[in-house]
């Protein structure tokens, strides 16, 4: 938006400008009217354009021609070598002093004389041809202005004009100056190009500075492209005159040539290195770049084509037209090198506005303050272009041109800054970021070690128990085989304790030898770490067995409480691991004894779809969903189990056990009513 607004109104202001002034030589200058050849002038009077009131002269010793008859010599058909004179008289009785200022570079072609009482003095020369070696001469680089013209109280002269190169005769406008003011003018453009020279200086150390401490890159482009406006302004101000032996003026406009290609060049790298800052790998800042140094190498080579290939006065109007635009607009066919210039500066313009509106687009930081430097620039390098009358304060003026530099200048360095914060924070908010990520990452990596070294001990752990019970496991295994031995002899005298008896010790059996196996490695088996193939420890086996050993297993302990053990008979058939299904029915029922204080325990088991459910009911206390979920973990028990001996590790077993065959453990119970486990999921036996 900011870009928008400085652009329209540029153009509506241009075009203001161009209806309303739209040639503003050709107004009459009040006071000039009616006095034809003859101009009475006031001590400290200025006439601003002497060539309206100055007249053709058919030869040097003629007379100047009175009489509004004979045309000024803007509105004339003026020839090379031809003559033009004005008659000044002093109409006070107190002398005059006055300067012929012509306030810029056209001055080449034109030679004035004073006729006095003494005879004609030659006060201005500037002949198109008569520096060294032939080469013209020209005041780009200088303020041009006359000896003093001197008028004695009523005194009178006429002022002669020789003009040898009439093409600037419309531009050039002479100002006849009182020379106190003429003083004032040249101090006053000194100070203030010296201010700004000044005020440029600091801005690049500023720049240079900043490109070195925050790395920069935009700041050093920049910095590259001001020192190069600060050197073309220092030629066209006439510091480096005294560089050169001899009259400056030529090598002067040559540098000043240079110094424009290297302000083109230096600021499309500035805008390249603003994009790629802003827009990392965008293609833009690539083209840029190329154009900038095509564009610098073109202008260098056009200045020295025109000076090794074109005649004197042309190489001389080319050095002099710096960022000129009125090729494209006056006569573009009159030298291609000059239209050439043009283009390129019109591109240098387009490339300002293409390159705001980018960035505006995206909403870079520092886009705002760059679309309004960009402006500002652009509508300088126009102004100063078109040579617009309105815009005389930039148009070949080096101190009006180089003031809108300098804002530029401060308005680009503020873009630059604002980007530079804005990446800053952006780059602090990343650091920030990848920061908190390393923190985390430590973090998970202490976790990480944490663990591993849990792992460590729980894995030590568990090989020191895993080797105390294969231990216990082979201890066990001989006083075992000593009561199976015994239960032979029971069984001549009381053979219903030695079924029992049996029962008990086969399970036990079944029980240890299934631990011991756990123990082992798992590639390993029982013939001295030979590698075994694992077989399927499924069996078809008969619920009614599984029910019957399980009672009779427990039957004389519920019998000493006083409470009945029964099993209700069944003729299922199931396909499951018979150890780990007794051990699961053992602690179940186990339970239902211990916590059971009167009345009974009834193991039942009933089909349920293509699977069989073992259920054991006894009629306890009873337990609340509290107490369901607080006993299925280790080591926990319910309010029921004071004065009860157990570890609390009956029922997570089970779970547990029921989990490795893929069966599901519920429980059901009312408080006061009992309690109902059940063994879900076991598959039926095929038909087979």
């Amino acid at each position: 938006m900011t870009l928008l607004a400085v652009l329209f109104f540029s153009a509506v202001l241009l075009l203001a400008v161009q209806v309303l002034d739209e040639d503003d030589d050709d107004d009459p200058l009040p006071g000039l009217a009616g006095r034809g050849a003859v101009l009475s002038l006031h001590p400290g009077e200025t006439v601003e354009d002497l060539f309206r009131v100055m007249r053709l002269a058919e030869d040097a010793a003629g007379p100047c021609v009175a009489g509004d008859a004979v045309p000024p010599l803007v509105d004339a058909a003026v020839a090379p070598g031809a003559l033009g004179c004005v008659r000044l008289r002093n109409a006070r009785d107190a002398p005059g002093l006055w300067r012929i200022d012509f306030e810029g570079p056209f001055s080449a072609g034109y030679t004035f004389e004073l006729e006095g009482e003494d005879g004609a003095q030659v006060v201005l020369d500037q002949p198109p041809v008569g520096g060294p070696a032939g080469r013209p001469v020209l005041a780009d680089s200088k303020r041009v202005a006359s000896l003093p013209i001197v008028l004695p109280p009523g005194g009178a002269s006429v002022l002669r004009v020789r003009i040898d190169d009439p093409a600037d005769l419309a531009d050039a406008d002479p100002v006849l100056r009182p020379e106190a003011e003429f003083d004032r003018a040249m101090r006053r453009d000194a100070q203030g190009m010296g201010a700004l020279l000044g005020a440029g200086v600091l801005l690049l150390a500023v720049l240079a500075t900043t490109a070195r401490l925050v790395r920069s890159r935009p700041a050093g482009h920049f910095a590259a492209y001001l020192g190069a406006t600060l050197l073309a302004a220092a030629v066209n101000a006439g510091y480096l005159n005294g560089v050169f032996p001899g009259n400056p003026a030529l090598p002067a406009g040559a540098l000043g040539r240079l110094f424009g290609a290297a302000q083109l060049a230096a600021h499309m790298s500035f805008m390249a290195a603003f994009v790629d800052e802003a827009l990392p790998g965008a293609a833009l800042a690539g083209r840029l770049r190329r154009a900038g140094l095509m564009g610098g190498a073109v202008l260098v080579l056009l200045a020295g084509g025109a000076l090794a290939l074109s005649d004197p006065a042309e190489a001389a109007r080319f050095l002099d037209l710096g960022f000129e635009l009125d090729p494209l607009i006056e006569d573009p066919l009159a030298s291609l090198p000059a239209l050439i210039a043009a283009a390129i500066t019109l591109a240098w313009i387009g490339a300002i506005i293409g390159v705001s509106a980018h960035l505006l687009r995206r909403d870079v930081s520092g886009s705002r303050l760059f679309a309004l430097g960009g402006g500002i620039l652009s509508f300088g390098l126009l102004s100063a272009g078109l040579g617009i009358d309105a815009f005389d304060p930039f148009d070949d003026n080096p101190f009006g041109l180089q003031f809108v530099l300098l804002l530029d200048g401060l308005i680009f360095a503020a873009a630059m800054t604002r980007q530079a914060f804005g990446l800053r924070g952006e780059r602090d908010r990343a650091l920030r970021k990848e920061l908190e990520a390393t923190r985390e990452r430590q973090a998970m990596a202490e976790r990480l070690l944490k663990a591993r070294k849990d792992a460590d001990r729980s894995r030590t752990l568990a090989e020191t128990h895993r080797n105390r019970l294969a231990l216990t496991g082979h201890d066990l295994r001989q006083p075992l085989t000593s009561l199976h031995l015994a239960v032979r002899e029971v069984e001549r005298t009381n053979p219903p304790l030695s079924k029992t008896l049996r029962t008990s010790l086969d399970y036990i059996g079944s029980v240890l030898n299934a631990t011991v196996d756990d123990t082992r490695p798992d590639d390993l088996s029982e013939d001295e770490g030979q590698f075994h193939t694992e077989t399927d420890p499924r069996e078809t086996i008969e619920v009614a067995l599984l029910l019957h050993n399980a009672v009779r297993m427990f039957a004389d302990e519920a019998a000493a409480k006083g409470l009945t053990l029964t099993h209700e008979s069944s003729d299922l058939v199931v396909e499951t691991v018979p150890v780990t299904i007794i051990r699961i029915l053992s602690n179940l029922v186990s339970n239902a004894v211990k916590y059971t204080q009167n009345g009974g325990v009834v193991v039942r088991a009933r089909m349920q779809g293509d699977t069989a459910t073992i259920e054991v009911q006894d009629t306890g206390a009873g337990l609340s969903p509290d107490e369901i979920e607080r006993i299925q973990q280790d080591y926990t028990r319910g309010s029921a189990a004071a004065g009860v001996h157990g570890d609390g590790l009956g029922l997570s077993s089970a779970r547990d056990f029921a989990a490795e065959l893929g069966l599901s453990l519920k429980i059901r119970s009312t408080v006061g009513e009992g309690t109902c486990v059940s063994v879900e999921g076991l598959p039926l036996a095929r038909a087979d």
